[in-house]
């Protein structure tokens, strides 16, 4: 029988951080979480935490050891700046990206340190805080610009955003209602495509970004003091795309909106976005809409596909429906 993924033992990755890390033995090593990688908490001997990534293989948008060493490197750039991420460990003989053999093949490693406090969705922050985190992410975008490294990294560009998902729900087309739905997913996915070209043409509108900034992936602590994590999906994108995982339209609840404005607005006062960018959200809400159905379809494999559904793709054809873009793409920019 082939394997397509394995969940490894804890007390087998125990032995193996113990081996490869300078850390207090010994340890225990527990599941955090399954996912696009298996996460794990260590914990030394002395009760400091650390985490593990065991990475999955076949991911769609690493297509080498070289991508995960951009990840590593980028964080390290960043930590080093003073930026509130997470930083891998080096090994023991040298390096950050380990290798292990599981039953499916070669799978690479990587530990981290642990990011303390709570997730953003599960503490009640205050506007100022929001604006601060705005800021954060504006900050990381500039210092991101300073990153130099030989390691080469995807692009999220419109394959990625809207061609690809496109392709993957094509199979799912079974029912009438999900054909028409698709139909007109896919006529809307063309204009998609066209607006994503346009914006890239901004100048500074692109560059390398986190790609993933839902408020699961930052924690703040009992200072106020914000931590993110999991680059899993950093690349090269469109930098306003960062910050739509926050974006909440006018017809959202006031809470959301105020805390969207919050953010955009403490983005704008470090690195101002041009008008084109800001305009631009709802489009950009699009494609993520786009994209994260894509991206779940690409673990399908380990994950199931029983979700997609007739009432997922109407869903979807509602949201993607949301960005009004124009029916041709747009001959000129928005001026800036």
């Amino acid at each position: 029988m082939r394997v397509t993924h394995t969940l490894l033992h804890g007390e087998d990755l125990a032995r193996l951080v113990q081996r490869e890390y300078v850390v207090a033995p010994p340890v225990t090593v527990s599941l955090l979480k399954r996912g696009f990688n298996d996460t794990y908490l260590v914990t030394d001997v002395e009760g400091g935490r650390r985490v593990l990534r065991v990475y999955n293989r076949g991911k769609y948008w690493i297509r080498s050891e070289s991508d995960l060493h951009f990840e590593l490197d980028l964080l390290d750039h960043l930590a080093t700046a003073g930026l509130g991420v997470i930083r891998p460990y080096q090994r023991i003989v040298g390096g950050r990206l380990g290798q292990l053999t599981a039953p499916e093949g070669e799978r690479c490693f990587a530990l981290f340190t642990h990011a303390p406090g709570k997730p953003l969705h599960e503490g009640a922050l205050t506007a100022e805080q929001w604006r601060e985190f705005g800021s954060g992410i504006a900050r990381m975008h500039l210092e991101m610009d300073r990153f130099l490294t030989h390691h080469d990294r995807y692009h999220l560009d419109e394959r990625i955003l809207v061609e690809r998902p496109l392709a993957s729900l094509a199979p799912y087309a079974g029912s009438g209602r999900a054909a028409a739905d698709l139909a007109e997913i896919g006529k809307l996915g063309e204009r998609l495509t066209g607006e994503i070209r346009r914006l890239r043409a901004i100048d500074g509108a692109y560059g390398i970004i986190h790609a993933d900034l839902h408020r699961g992936n930052t924690h703040i602590d009992g200072d106020g003091r914000f931590v993110t994590f999991d680059f899993d999906h950093c690349g090269f994108g469109l930098r306003a795309y960062d910050l739509v995982a926050l974006y909440r339209g006018p017809d959202s609840p006031e809470e959301d909106r105020h805390r969207w404005a919050a953010v955009l607005a403490g983005y704008q006062q470090v690195r101002p976005l041009s008008r084109s960018e800001v305009v631009s959200f709802p489009v950009l809400a699009a494609c993520r809409a786009l994209w994260d159905i894509g991206d779940w379809l690409g673990a399908a494999d380990r994950t199931g596909d029983a979700w997609v559904t007739d009432a997922v793709i109407a869903k979807l054809l509602a949201d993607v429906g949301k960005a009004d873009v124009p029916p041709e793409p747009a001959s000129s920019a928005v001026p800036d």
